[in-house]
């Protein structure tokens, strides 16, 4: 009877913890070893005893995405100024304006700005994959707007600066690139005063990046504790 008891109890552990996807610890115990991450299952076939057992919605401005992916830009755009009108500071609808601007950047003039505009923006908020670093510094480059481009290239080097640990930024990129703009100075076009992001904004970009860091720092010392609580729970 004790017996039934404490199964009944972890398994309410177990779904408190992870959600009511699994049926029972047993459950757990058997498919412990198939728990695959998600972004491993377009090159991974899911076994057959695997089950979700947590679920998150995909952000609406992942839609913007899918329809540059399909070649929808001027559709694509639209979508993200409607998102805009209601999370104007949202990295992820920036981004993905900003490729669905240089989609479309033969068409008209301003749409190679507003590519630029966006990716100083997506920066700004927060994406810090070294993907929008990287397209900014190229598209200010190509302006010959070599001063502005420098200093995306300082802001990325600072040694508080740091790429997301899901991004494929890399500063040892910004070292060459440097160097290469550097030897280009002489043909910018804008005063050697202009520049991307005021002091300000330098300062917003690094202590929200401080702010990532320790929010995932926080996150994986809960997920650790949970993980924890539930192999005491069930005895593994």
């Amino acid at each position: 009877m004790e017996k039934g008891k404490n199964k009944i109890k972890n398994m309410n552990l177990f779904k408190k913890l992870f959600g009511s996807n699994t049926t029972s610890t047993k459950d757990f115990q058997e498919k412990k070893e198939v728990m695959v991450n998600i972004s491993s299952v377009s090159k991974n076939k899911i076994p057959s005893n695997a089950s979700v057992i947590a679920e998150s919605q995909i952000p609406a401005y992942c839609s913007i995405g899918n329809l540059v992916f399909e070649k929808k830009y001027h559709e694509a755009i639209e979508l993200g100024k409607k998102l805009l009108a209601k999370t104007p500071e949202s990295a992820g609808v920036h981004v993905n304006l900003m490729d669905a601007y240089f989609k479309v950047k033969d068409e008209n003039p301003i749409y190679y700005e507003k590519h630029i505009e966006h990716a100083r923006l997506a920066m700004l908020y927060g994406h810090n994959t070294g993907y929008v670093q990287k397209k900014l510094a190229i598209g200010l480059e190509k302006q010959k707007k070599i001063n502005q481009a420098l200093q995306i290239c300082n802001i990325v080097l600072d040694d508080k600066f740091h790429f997301s640990s899901h991004g494929c930024g890399n500063k040892n990129e910004f070292v060459s690139r440097k160097e290469k703009l550097l030897k280009k100075a002489n043909d910018s076009l804008e005063k050697s005063e202009s520049m991307v992001f005021t002091r300000d904004e330098i300062s917003s970009i690094i202590e929200q990046i401080r702010q990532d860091e320790e929010r995932a720092k926080q996150e994986k010392i809960g997920h650790d504790k949970k993980m924890e609580q539930l192999r005491k729970s069930i005895g593994i």
